[in-house]
């Protein structure tokens, strides 16, 4: 299934000293994606298969014919369900000749029954998807080609640096009132004290009637930011200092 997302144009222009985001960032898919993700063939053995896995540390390998077509996918998982169990009654020279006959094209997924996106989807799009359909990865498709993928795990590292979870300071969670105007009076106290914010996330779900922000600012000094939130009559729900594993 291709799911097709319009894309709406507006773009940002990053500043020179962030070379780790490229020129552009604008929250595509595109921009996160495995540009070459490692590939195999259909008539690839079991053997082969696994070893790619291994050897490289992966979990997901997007299977592409000879004119770079993608025609199924295969996981861990398929390595693991295709190999004999324990309980086999077969020799060790027999398990090693049926598995080096068996091909990947005999227990891929096969392309119609993947969900792919393209790479103009929007971050969030991708891992709405993921979750909704239990899957670890998207392939991603340009026209008839695959151009990458977005597994689990690029989304994790695309979400640690959401929330800036590299960088050393303080998340504050304070409960706000679900009214309009109540970040703007937060965000004032913020520059009042010159402080930098890191990130700001707010669920929503409410708590007691009100919103929750997790707001992590760039600094261990929070004790007069605090106090004026409070004094501002911005419930603190939590202090958690900050420092990059």
């Amino acid at each position: 299934m291709l799911i097709m997302i319009e894309r709406i144009k507006v773009g940002l222009t990053l500043e020179k000293e962030e070379p780790t985001m490229g020129v552009d960032y604008e929250g595509y898919i595109r921009e996160k994606m495995q540009k070459k993700p490692f590939t195999i063939n259909p008539d690839a053995s079991f053997y082969e298969a696994r070893a790619l896995i291994r050897d490289k540390g992966i979990r997901h390998i997007p299977v592409i014919d000879k004119g770079g077509h993608l025609v199924g996918l295969i996981t861990d998982r398929d390595i693991r369900e295709a190999a004999p169990s324990d309980a086999t009654s077969l020799s060790v020279h027999e398990l090693h000749y049926l598995l080096g006959k068996l091909k990947v094209s005999g227990f891929m997924k096969p392309k119609e029954k993947l969900i792919t996106i393209t790479s103009d989807v929007i971050i969030e799009e991708a891992v709405q998807l993921m979750r909704d359909h239990k899957i670890g990865c998207l392939p991603i498709m340009d026209g008839d080609k695959l151009t990458g993928l977005i597994t689990e795990t690029d989304i994790l590292d695309f979400f640690v640096d959401v929330f800036g979870l590299k960088m050393k300071g303080t998340r504050l969670t304070v409960a706000l009132e679900d009214a309009p105007g109540q970040m703007h009076g937060v965000l004032e106290i913020m520059k009042k004290h010159n402080v930098n914010i890191i990130s700001i996330v707010s669920p929503t779900f409410k708590v007691n009637g009100k919103r929750v922000a997790a707001i992590r600012i760039q600094t261990h000094e929070y004790e007069n930011i605090v106090k004026e939130l409070n004094q501002k009559g911005y419930e603190v729900i939590s202090i958690n200092k900050w420092s990059p594993r």
